[in-house]
């Protein structure tokens, strides 16, 4: 998955809810970047151009799936992403590589809540989480020094697990975000989390 992902993030969210239900499910959260040389989107990245009838009717139907859901949604203006798009073309590290960072750079145990707050951040209080104040905040709410995880993610290693978690994506050729793998079969899409759960319970 990657934050700026409405889809990632109600999946995820879903996909967590599911966990409860079914606690010997083990989830490996692999967030992933978009590298400049494949685009900005993530249908570029995979090969494809997304239309603009593609993108309002995904707005749409997010919408429709956190209404149902109860799960708080804010959708940026277009013009916001698009802004922020150009921003991201221009930066340093690739579209999501700083957050992707962050998540592996952080301690195991605190994953999950920097991993919620990132999607939190994007979906819930309209943050760009490619930025470095966003990342700090992130690591507030999940209890971390903001400082010392930039530090540490701009180290070897978490670049090192970030690089990994998108050639897993790569080789596991997953269609798009959010794509949930289970012993080698992939699900994609945020309504097909409860197939994942029920390959997991199988």
């Amino acid at each position: 998955s990657i934050y700026h992902s409405a889809n990632s993030y109600i999946g995820i969210v879903l996909l967590r809810r599911a966990k409860v239900a079914t606690p010997a499910m083990e989830i490996v959260r692999r967030p992933i970047h978009v590298p400049k040389d494949r685009g900005v989107f993530i249908a570029e990245m995979l090969g494809g151009r997304e239309n603009r009838n593609v993108g309002a009717y995904n707005r749409e139907d997010c919408a429709r799936w956190a209404n149902r859901h109860s799960i708080p949604l804010s959708y940026p203006a277009p013009e916001v992403f698009a802004e922020r798009a150009r921003a991201w073309a221009q930066s340093e590290l690739h579209r999501e590589e700083l957050p992707a960072r962050a998540f592996f750079a952080a301690d195991p145990a605190r994953r999950d809540s920097l991993d919620e707050a990132l999607f939190r951040a994007a979906w819930v209080e309209g943050l760009d989480v490619n930025a470095p104040d966003t990342v700090r905040w992130a690591a507030r709410e999940a209890g971390l020094n903001g400082d010392s995880l930039l530090r540490a993610a701009r180290e070897e290693r978490a670049g090192s697990e970030a690089r990994a978690a998108l050639a897993a994506f790569d080789e596991a050729a997953c269609p798009g975000v959010p794509t949930f793998v289970v012993r080698g079969q992939r699900f994609f899409g945020k309504d097909r989390v409860d197939w994942a759960r029920e390959t997991c319970e199988a």
